[in-house]
């Protein structure tokens, strides 16, 4: 069986880390690919969401999960355990991204309700303009990040990438590649800038990476089967409340705050990649005791017979 590593994004992502804490060097002189490699990123991942405005029944929901839940998970737990700054300052940036563009692929992938996911990645990238310069000036303005900066990132990084994305279907290119360019640019250059800092001094980051990651995706899973949800938009709540737009998350903190606060975004890249593996193997094994019982339904049947 052929394996298109170039598409696969998981592969790609842990190639850039790697290659971020091996060969540091290079990252720094590429640091001014960053924004651009990002534009690309974000033109093509929101080019196949529909950005009219929709069901707010269905959407609400889901936004809430990522923006006032996990969102304010981040927000409380970062300042109890982190003492650095810098990490501090690139835990807010996190928490007013929206979320992946990743979660509606995901979702599919994981047999989810895909249309829940894309009504909730539409409501909360239409949310995040306002949302996003909010919310990192409320928490981080007294280091002397002001408002009309963080404005400036947000016409830069989601405004006029959404404007670009509903042209970007008019280019013959597979939307994949564009996407994961860009997350192997961002990540590599902010592992790389970063490579010395990570192995030293990040317990904390790491600690916050796993609750906000493993413990939020577990808590909202767990909630929604016991309100009786079902198995799809549980999929699809699950990841959006784990899931947040890291590579927006690192090059913004990058860009307003310095490398120091880019740590955070990359360590949750790789939480992030090693929880999808394993929703996915959860997932693989849902689907073997399935095919079990059906297989043994059959043959009880036909003993019947």
């Amino acid at each position: 069986m052929q394996i298109d590593l170039h598409k696969n994004t998981a592969a790609i992502l842990a190639l850039a880390a790697a290659l971020g804490f091996l060969l540091p060097e290079p990252a720094r002189r590429l640091e001014f690919l960053v924004i651009p490699a990002l534009f690309l990123m974000m033109a093509f991942s929101m080019g196949g969401i529909d950005l009219r405005l929709p069901p707010i029944r269905g959407a609400t929901a889901g936004f809430l999960i990522n923006y006032l839940f996990l969102s304010g998970l981040i927000l409380s737990i970062a300042p109890l355990v982190l003492e650095d700054e810098a990490h501090l300052l690139g835990f807010v940036v996190m928490a007013a991204v929206p979320p992946a563009v990743a979660v509606v692929p995901l979702t599919k992938l994981l047999d989810g309700d895909v249309r829940l996911a894309l009504y909730s990645e539409a409501l909360s990238y239409l949310g995040s303009i306002v949302l996003m310069p909010l919310i990192i000036f409320h928490f981080a303005g007294e280091v002397g990040v002001g408002v009309w900066e963080t404005g400036e990132v947000v016409v830069l990084l989601i405004l006029l990438p959404l404007i670009a994305s509903r042209r970007v279907g008019r280019f013959k290119i597979d939307p994949v590649h564009p996407i994961n360019f860009g997350l192997f640019v961002v990540t590599y250059v902010v592992v790389g800038l970063n490579s010395s800092a990570m192995s030293v001094g990040v317990g904390g980051v790491l600690l916050v990476a796993f609750v906000r990651t493993y413990i939020s995706g577990a808590i909202v899973y767990a909630a929604s089967a016991a309100l009786g949800v079902d198995l799809q938009k549980r999929i699809a709540y699950t990841l959006l409340a784990s899931f947040k737009n890291l590579g927006l998350a690192a090059a913004v903190a990058l860009l307003l705050f310095g490398p120091g606060a880019a740590v955070p975004a990359a360590v949750c890249i790789l939480a992030e990649t090693s929880f999808y593996i394993l929703l996915s193997a959860l997932a693989g094994r849902q689907e073997g005791r399935e095919a079990s019982k059906d297989g043994a339904r059959t043959r009880r049947s036909r003993l019947g017979t």
